[in-house]
């Protein structure tokens, strides 16, 4: 009996490749909206059109994926952060543009807003924290990112010498977060900024002089 040519038959179709950049990206969408703990290998595998057995072959756990989406985050949307710290000519300039950038990016209306270093893993089961520790770490890293800023402010001449930079960081990482949850319960750019100025207060307390932005007033419509 002659055999059916592949030519004339039904095609052979090659295994669908794992695209590991679709699946990253598709999973640092879910973790931004539901959180570590909320996002389970269900959510996982059908919002990325695999199945577990096709994940775990290429990420070892659901930690792992997580892992790599926040390496992700970092190195796209969250780092705005750093650059606005680096970018300005004074301290006082930089808080403004890294608080009116928050502002910006925060206020997203698919459910996702907010830092996902704030917000990705708050509270978790025992078994989780391992996880939740190295999110600690990495939101003391910007809180300690902030604080070297004002360092090098204060060392200028640009705040005075009883600046308190310690506690100022630690009010302006506070400040980020509360936008973040702010924005996650659906608060504006327009609201977000509002909050952002009011939060330039007590900073423009300590400068010596009136060099930089004034605040976040221009770009903030009543």
């Amino acid at each position: 009996m002659k055999k059916a040519s592949p030519m004339n038959g039904r095609p052979r179709g090659r295994p669908r490749q794992f695209d590991r950049d679709h699946a990253v990206a598709t999973a640092l969408s879910l973790f931004r909206v539901r959180g570590y703990e909320g996002t389970s290998i269900a959510h996982l595998t059908q919002a990325i059109g695999v199945s577990a057995t096709s994940l775990y072959g290429v990420f070892p756990s659901k930690e792992a994926l997580f892992e790599e989406a926040i390496a992700r985050y970092q190195s796209t949307e969250g780092a705005f952060a750093a650059a606005a710290l680096e970018r300005a000519s004074t301290a006082f300039d930089a808080i403004h543009d890294l608080l009116a950038e928050a502002a910006v990016r925060y206020a997203r209306s698919d459910g996702s807003g907010g830092c996902l270093i704030a917000l990705g893993v708050l509270s978790c089961g025992v078994e989780h924290r391992d996880i939740a520790q190295r999110m600690e770490e990495r939101r003391s890293a910007a809180r300690a990112a902030i604080k070297a800023r004002l360092d090098r402010g204060k060392q200028a001449g640009e705040l005075r010498q009883e600046t308190d930079t310690r506690s100022l960081a630690a009010f302006y990482a506070a400040t980020l977060q509360g936008m973040s949850v702010q924005a996650r319960d659906g608060a504006s750019a327009q609201e977000l900024k509002r909050i952002a100025q009011t939060a330039l207060v007590p900073l423009g307390l300590y400068r010596t002089s009136c060099r930089g932005k004034a605040g976040l007033a221009d770009s903030v419509t009543s």
